[in-house]
């Protein structure tokens, strides 16, 4: 951050949930602060982040199976939070089975703030209803703010394509204002790229293919200490790059702009454009 950007509010990654359901507490005064340098009557607001691996059966363990774990779990949230405005919650890895515990959860959070402090809550990306514990509606009516994801339409495991393509965005949006108040929606959007290789060489090979392969080669395979034969060679492989560009988010900020969404958020400062600053105002 220089301090000119346009930056209302700063989540910041600092707490995970680790592998016994607590957070890794760094003293009885809570995580520290970052210091933020910012233009003259630009008041940023910093809210510490607390995000869970994608461990499905640790959020099980947090949120339904042990009260007394999601009770430390909560008060250590109360206590690491305390030099910052607010919370969000980002937990990513939930069983649908877990979505009422998960509502619940997210009210005792709230109930455990001090007065003032701002609870937010990301959600994943949807075009519709799903069977999952991401019930849009439930959680707007317990957060002060709710941050949908709108990224990774193309995820790294699935066929390459744009990480959020205006279309997609629209829809995304379009469920969105219909679950969730417009002065607590969040519109996400990605600051990042992702490279494809169109042609994954990993494979699995019989003796016949390997010999084949070795021939077509003309080598002649090398042993580990142990015996075991293997070989090397290059293989080229075309690779697919999408990525977001100034003309790119700006067409998804128009668009947000037209559907009334009142603030958006990006994911993740520092990765974007830096001329993508310049057209932006608050």
């Amino acid at each position: 951050l220089t301090g000119s950007e346009p930056i209302t509010d700063i989540a910041y990654f600092s707490v995970a949930v680790n592998d016994i359901g607590r957070l890794d507490r760094p003293g009885s005064g809570g995580v520290q602060r970052p210091i933020l340098s910012g233009r003259p009557g630009l008041d940023r607001r910093v809210h510490l982040v607390v995000s869970a691996p994608a461990n499905r059966s640790l959020m099980y363990w947090c949120l339904s199976k042990d009260l007394a774990t999601r009770a430390g779990l909560i008060q250590d949230i109360a206590a690491v939070c305390v030099n910052f405005d607010g919370v969000q919650i980002d937990f990513e890895a939930i069983r649908p089975q877990e979505g009422q515990a998960y509502v619940s959860f997210l009210k005792d959070v709230k109930t455990a703030l001090a007065p003032g402090q701002v609870l937010s809550v990301a959600v994943p990306a949807r075009t519709r209803v799903q069977e999952d514990a991401y019930d849009y509606a439930a959680i707007a009516s317990i957060a002060d703010a709710v941050l949908v994801m709108a990224y990774d339409e193309h995820w790294r495991t699935g066929s390459p394509g744009p990480i959020a393509s205006v279309d997609w965005c629209r829809r995304v949006c379009a469920f969105a204002t219909q679950k969730i108040p417009s002065d607590k929606l969040v519109m996400g959007l990605p600051l990042y790229g992702r490279a494809w290789q169109e042609e994954d060489p990993a494979r699995a090979l019989t003796w016949d293919q390997t010999q084949k392969l070795l021939r077509s080669l003309s080598k002649s395979p090398s042993r580990e200490q142990d015996g075991t034969p293997f070989f090397e060679y290059w293989h080229p492989s075309k690779m697919r790059v999408f990525f977001e560009d100034v003309e790119s988010l700006s067409a998804k900020l128009a668009l947000y702009r037209g559907e009334g969404v009142q603030a958006v958020g990006f994911w993740r400062i520092g990765q974007g454009p830096a001329d993508l600053w310049r057209g932006l105002s608050l």
